[in-house]
């Protein structure tokens, strides 16, 4: 039995050291052990680790069995290295049109696609084309601004390990880009994951991006009667006939009901993900998911029936000594959220860091700012406002 155990890890070893790069599956956690208890040398294992990758999530428990089965700790440190979570993958063309096919909410998508990126180039054609399917303002204003997510080393890696097409790959990679200085380091991790040289070549030469950075901007603020357990009624916009239901909250496809808009449901939790959906009761004890547009208090803009707040504390924010010192000087541009009892309870800044402290010291300033609210038929209601915050340095001439 020995003999045919050592034999067929010769026989797997030798295989995988001479089938082309790339082209052999990642390893199994019974593959590795086998390679270990067959007393394989630790360079042959790392080596081979490195150029197929792993299969499985190396937990601390199979880490003790792996150190049990004889490896060292070159062989543990290659077994971590090789193990990258799940990079959630960004919105296609085609998956947009297929959650508006699938009647889910415009503010949802446009929410995941802040939190997600996209893989494509929204035309102006694309935009008129998803609009009349029935994509509505805030989808398009998000599309619009939006820039294809570039590519970290990781996400390369991860296709290459998972044998998809090179040709494909580097097509992709010239509409995203790339968020990392291609070195000759990085280059020969993706040649040993099996990089081909016309892959490369387009790395290589690829523009560098900014790392895409994850945005959920304040958009709405939770309602006084959104408490767990208790009951709310169901929101509906400009537009909206009913209120789909989701039978799963990461299956945007998969609606379970439709309800009627002003109905009563019971509030359970907040979803983490996606981001956007809430956890519902309806009918007696059926759970269901809902966009949180449907259960939240929408956030209004001063101007027709809402009169704007009016500033009670309004501090300046602090030059920095770092931003002084370098003579830096800009705008910081930021939307404020002002609640119902005048303080500012949320902030996404949209302007271009300055850099050296300026952003933070004007976020934290803006937080401490008081206002009275604004109003709407006598009544306070949040509100969202653009605001900058100008940053000059004084001229030392009289």
């Amino acid at each position: 039995m020995r003999y045919v155990l050592i034999l067929f890890t010769l026989t797997l070893t030798w295989g995988l050291m001479a089938a082309p790069q790339g082209s052999h599956p990642p390893l199994s956690k019974d593959e590795i052990l086998d390679l270990l208890r067959t007393s394989t040398p630790s360079q042959v294992i790392i080596s081979t680790i490195n150029d197929c990758g792993i299969a499985f999530q190396p937990t601390a428990q199979i880490m003790e069995e792996f150190r049990k089965a004889g490896a060292d700790k070159a062989v543990l440190t290659a077994l971590r290295g090789a193990w990258h979570e799940e990079i959630p993958k960004p919105l296609g063309d085609k998956e947009i049109r297929m959650l508006l096919a699938a009647d889910a909410p415009s503010t949802n998508i446009a929410r995941l696609v802040r939190e997600r990126g996209i893989d494509f180039r929204p035309t102006p054609e694309y935009l008129q084309e998803i609009q009349s399917e029935g994509a509505k303002d805030d989808l398009i204003a998000t599309l619009r601004d939006a820039t294809p997510r570039p590519f970290s080393k990781q996400e390369i890696l991860q296709l290459l390990r998972a044998r998809m097409d090179q040709g494909r790959i580097a097509q992709k990679v010239r509409i995203r880009a790339i968020d990392f200085e291609p070195g000759a380091k990085d280059l020969q991790a993706l040649r040993t994951a099996g990089g081909q040289a016309a892959l490369l070549d387009t790395i290589r030469t690829a523009k560098v991006a900014r790392p895409f950075a994850p945005q959920t901007p304040a958009g709405t603020i939770l309602g006084d009667d959104l408490v767990q357990g208790k009951a709310v009624t169901l929101i509906c916009g400009p537009g909206d006939s009913d209120v789909p239901v989701f039978a799963e909250a990461g299956d945007l496809g998969k609606i379970a009901t439709r309800l009627h808009c002003g109905e009563s449901v019971t509030f359970v939790e907040k979803v983490s993900s996606p981001p956007g959906v809430d956890k519902i009761k309806y009918a007696g004890e059926k759970i269901g998911f809902v966009a949180n547009s449907y259960l939240e208090t929408p956030i209004a803009t001063p101007g027709a029936d809402v009169t704007a707040p009016s500033p009670i504390f309004k501090p300046d924010p602090p030059y920095t000594p770092g931003a002084r010192h370098s003579g830096i000087e800009g705008v910081v541009s930021l939307w404020i959220i002002i609640d119902s009892q005048g303080n500012v309870s949320g902030i996404k800044q949209i302007s271009e860091p300055l850099g050296s402290g300026l952003d933070e010291s004007a976020i934290s300033t803006v937080k401490k700012w008081k206002f009275h609210p604004a109003t709407r038929n006598g009544a306070p209601v949040a509100v969202r406002v653009r605001v900058e915050i100008t940053f000059r340095l004084r001229s030392n001439r009289p």
